[in-house]
């Protein structure tokens, strides 16, 4: 390791600091701000996190925050989040977090993921041993002017979460999954950590596409905390029996309805670029285009 810095388990009162670093790092990328400090500590506080081992930092000899490094385990994989300027920070990085991996979940497979336009990040990872095996966008749509109203298919009615339907709302996110690539189910409490204790929950962005009165799709939506004038579609899913009949796009153009109607300017999500669902098609005919595009890497063994 280089005498002119060191790599050590993060501490909980550097949340503020380690989410500058991440900013800056994204302001490089994208010119925006990548997640709010509360963010960042909800991922350090999730009950499947042993923060003391799987948060990592590379610190300069002054003090001063050069790199970060997390892990999650999902399913039968480890995927690791790197990131930094430098590459000789990126590389002693991510040989700590892979020992860390190793520890916590022997044997499993190791996936990163990077921006496309993180060159560094990219090359740190592929020197490791790492290839790019899948793509996944980040699709956003203007608001400016408005937004159609959604065309209901016949029979379904749509409304916001109720207190006491959030078990109801995970067990079809769960099902309108099970078909994704890479898709573990996810225990409860952590989905709850993830979705209900998001700093930017509201319950009012929740929609529920109903069939009667049983639950056909689902679309999770929040303000963007980082991102002034962002609404975020983190879940959009229709249950298999309920799909092709426009259902997707209904919700997605009701997050756009609801978003447009608060003064928001922009809708954003997060899509495998393979989705078996045809997601991407269906994003782009209700207006939306590509604005970045991430690679996952997974490490080659042997």
């Amino acid at each position: 390791m280089s005498e002119t810095f060191t790599v050590r388990p993060a501490r909980m009162e550097e949340v503020d600091a380690a989410a500058r670093l991440l900013n800056e790092h994204s302001r490089l990328l994208h010119g925006v701000d990548d997640e709010s400090a509360s963010q960042l500590l909800q991922y350090w506080e999730s009950p499947d996190r042993d923060f003391e081992r799987d948060v990592l930092l590379a610190e300069s000899v002054d003090g001063s925050l050069l790199g970060y490094a997390a892990l999650g385990v999902h399913g039968e994989h480890v995927w690791l989040d790197v990131r930094g300027l430098e590459a000789e920070h990126l590389r002693t990085l991510l040989e700590a977090i892979e020992l860390r991996a190793s520890e916590k979940k022997p044997g499993a497979g190791l996936l990163g993921y990077t921006s496309e336009a993180d060159h560094v990040v990219r090359g740190a990872f592929e020197q490791s041993g790492y290839r790019v095996i899948r793509h996944g966008y980040r699709m956003e749509i203007s608001l400016d002017g408005g937004a159609p109203e959604p065309e209901w298919p016949e029979g379904f009615t749509v409304r916001t979460m109720r207190t006491g339907e959030e078990e109801r709302v995970y067990e079809a996110q769960m099902a309108s999954f099970a078909d994704t690539w890479m898709f573990a189910h996810e225990p409860f409490d952590v989905w709850s950590h993830w979705y209900l204790k998001d700093p930017g929950f509201d319950p009012s962005l929740w929609f529920l596409a109903e069939a009667g009165d049983e639950l056909a799709g689902i679309a999770i939506t929040r303000e963007s905390e980082n991102e002034p004038g962002l609404g975020w579609v983190c879940i959009l899913g229709v249950l298999p029996r309920f799909r092709q009949r426009g259902l997707a796009t209904a919700l997605l153009r009701q997050t756009f309805s609801e978003c447009a109607s608060r003064g928001l300017e922009r809708v954003g999500l997060g899509v495998d670029a393979e989705n078996p669902a045809g997601a991407v098609r269906v994003y782009e005919r209700a207006g939306m285009h590509v604005a970045r595009t991430n690679l996952i890497l997974e490490k080659v063994q042997g």
